[in-house]
């Protein structure tokens, strides 16, 4: 009974050990490192603050530890499929990583609609997606009206807002001055060439008396 007792004990702290470390990734305040098993249990990856040499026995490289984190917040995620920071988290992961657009929008979506509208980092992250992707200016600006309500302070936020706005006018510019250029070229070559421009006014013909 003791050992099934301390068994769970143990298994609900690496648990929790876990999401911690999956809660901590998107702080920027940690720094994530890989470290090989040593003898209390198996290797993975672990958020710390850029710890030494005790907690393990070497660093991995950087392919093995974001794969360890994403098996974390794939573990997570499957425990928690409702939890929006362990999703914000994860599409950050993915964007800013794994460079996965489509996935990253995916768990965007998902977190919107597990926190919606209160997160104005995820918001604006969707926002930027949908600018970059699909270009679609419309749906972009209404979610990052709604991040800049949800976070008005926000200097990410508010800096990826403007960003867009300066695309937007920068795409616009460029879609009329090609617009001017293809009229042009076709007006060349629609418009009839004058066979007698130029040539001289004859006097007209005086009556015979």
């Amino acid at each position: 009974m003791k050992r099934e007792r301390e068994r769970g004990v143990f298994s609900r702290s690496e648990s929790l050990g876990a999401l911690d470390r999956v809660l901590l990734l998107g702080s920027g305040l940690d720094q994530e490192s890989c470290v090989g098993g040593g003898s209390g249990g198996g290797g993975g990856c672990w958020i710390g603050s850029g710890g030494g040499s005790d907690r393990g026995d070497g660093c991995c490289d950087s392919n093995h530890s974001h794969e360890g984190t994403e098996v974390y917040y794939r573990m997570m995620i499957e425990a928690n499929p409702g939890n929006a920071l362990v999703l914000s988290n994860y599409a950050r992961f993915l964007k800013e990583v794994r460079a996965d657009l489509v996935k990253t929008e995916e768990y965007c979506g998902r977190t919107i609609l597990a926190n919606h509208p209160s997160d104005g980092n995820v918001l604006s992250l969707y926002a930027d997606l949908l600018w970059q992707t699909h270009r679609d200016a419309t749906r972009a600006e209404s979610y990052f009206d709604q991040a800049v309500k949800a976070a008005p302070d926000d200097c990410y936020v508010l800096a990826s807002y403007a960003r867009f706005l300066w695309d937007v006018v920068e795409v616009e510019e460029e879609e009329e001055e090609d617009l001017v250029e293809r009229e042009d070229a076709s007006s060349m070559y629609l418009s009839p060439p004058s066979f007698f421009q130029g040539a001289p006014t004859l006097p007209p013909i005086a009556a015979a008396s």
